[in-house]
Formats: structure tokens, C-alpha cells, sequence
């Protein structure tokens, strides 16, 4: 009887341990987050040379996890974000909220006249491959 609660205890124990260790790694491991981004009516066809699509991931509170650059796209576009655009892998969590701009001056804490933008609306799981988003003109 003491032998069969030491070893329910010890594999309790090594479960808890890979849920506490493990699973930011796997989570980090699986993380692919895809779809297309098309240009809404309203965003017009032609971009300027040297534009930027900027794909960003943000954790539950809104912090950028991952970021996956495109120079002059090509609409619609096709993306996937893999584990090698995680900037801060350690803060990822289970859904992210996604979003997409396009500029020239390739800084995305503004948005000039020019810049367009797009999110999807819902949190997204990490492994979800056909999300769709449609880009705006920005609100300056």
C-alpha cells in the first residue's frame, strides 16, 4: 500500500513538473499561426515602393510576441508565423490576438495617412492556420 502511494505521488509530482517546465516549450514548439491578408475596397490597389506588411502577434495582454515582416507584398498574401518570429517566446500564450499594417517608415507604434491596418477580432489559438484579414485604411 505505501509502495503504490509513493509512486502515485512521484508521477503526480513528474506530471506537475512537465505542465510547469514542459508546457511553455511545447506550447513555443507548436506555435504556427497562419492565414491570408487581403486589401478591404476601401484600401485601394496600389502601394507605395517599398511598403511593409507587418504580421503581429499579441499575448492576452496585448504585449507582441512574434512579428513576421513582408517587403512589398504582393495582395492577397499569404503568412504563416513559425517560432522563428517569436520575440518574446517566454510571454506566449495559448491564443494570441493577430494583426496586420502596412507602411513606408516601418515604425508601428503611429500610423501615418497612407498606412493600413487590419486585426482579426477574436483571439486566435496558436496552431490556427486560416485566419483572414482584411486591411483598412488607418485612422489618424
Amino acid at each position: 500500500m505505501l509502495k503504490k502511494l509513493f509512486w502515485l505521488l512521484l508521477a503526480a509530482g513528474a506530471g506537475l513538473a512537465f505542465w510547469r517546465f514542459g508546457y511553455p516549450a511545447t506550447l513555443r514548439y507548436f506555435f504556427k499561426v497562419g492565414g491570408t491578408i487581403q486589401l478591404g475596397s476601401a484600401a485601394g490597389t496600389a502601394l507605395p515602393a517599398n511598403s511593409m506588411l507587418f504580421v503581429i502577434a499579441k499575448n492576452d495582454s496585448g504585449v507582441p510576441v512574434a512579428v513576421k515582416k513582408i517587403i512589398n507584398p504582393v495582395f492577397p498574401v499569404s503568412f504563416m508565423i513559425t517560432p522563428a518570429n517569436l520575440i518574446m517566446p517566454d510571454l506566449l500564450t495559448r491564443s494570441v490576438y493577430v494583426e496586420a499594417a502596412v507602411n513606408t517608415h516601418g515604425r508601428l507604434e503611429f500610423f501615418r495617412k497612407g498606412d493600413l491596418k487590419g486585426k482579426c477580432a477574436e483571439p486566435v489559438a496558436v496552431f490556427r492556420k486560416d485566419l483572414v484579414i482584411q486591411l483598412a485604411p488607418a485612422d489618424n
